[in-house]
């Protein structure tokens, strides 16, 4: 592998397809190869690739690090959620998350419904149990659970009301499984 000084920004010609497969941080439009993320040339002479090394690798969740994600979809026993920041720190686009009934009750709590825990809209800080998409998550923990929720009737911003969240418009009470510091990201 040869390497490069040469610096890229998305779109830049860094090759063409019948010189160069398109690698990592490329892409192929009309014939030529360019670049899909800033950063430094990698040309792979033997295995005919090249590719762009990012400058600034962007976050991504890992096994153990908190996430911050917005549930999608509700099932029966499983939720689908959008992962939209790792530890603090916002992401350029999202991943999906799996969250299982099993990760959210705490053990030897009672079968309930997930419903009962989070829905549709909620946004919820978790930890995240796997290292590839999906990510599965878990709700478990004093510290994890749903950190901002919109009522389900008239869709006004829910406020704590002991370990219920109330609406201040309609007065709808909901439970849900909530995570310290609800109302701030």
């Amino acid at each position: 592998m040869s390497g490069s000084e040469e610096l890229v920004v998305p779109g830049d010609r860094i090759g063409v397809a019948e010189e160069f497969l398109p690698g990592p941080g490329t892409y192929e439009l009309d014939y030529q190869i360019r670049a899909s993320a800033v950063g430094r040339v990698v040309r792979d002479v033997i295995g005919k690739v090249v590719s762009v090394r990012p400058l600034k690798v962007p976050a991504m969740p890992r096994s153990d690090s908190t996430v911050l994600a917005t549930i999608s979809e509700i099932r029966e026993d499983f939720a689908i959620a959008r992962i939209f920041a790792v530890d603090g720190d916002p992401l350029p686009y999202t991943f999906t998350g799996i969250l299982h009934v099993a990760q959210v009750a705490e053990r030897g709590g009672g079968a309930k419904l997930l419903y009962d825990y989070v829905r549709v809209g909620d946004v919820v800080r978790s930890k995240v149990l796997n290292d590839c998409p999906p990510y599965i998550m878990s709700l478990r923990g004093a510290r994890l659970g749903v950190v901002l929720a919109n009522c389900s009737r008239c869709g006004a911003p829910l406020r704590p009301s002991g370990e219920r969240l109330k609406c201040p418009q309609c007065g709808n009470v909901e439970t849900r499984k909530l995570g310290h510091g609800y109302g701030r990201l």
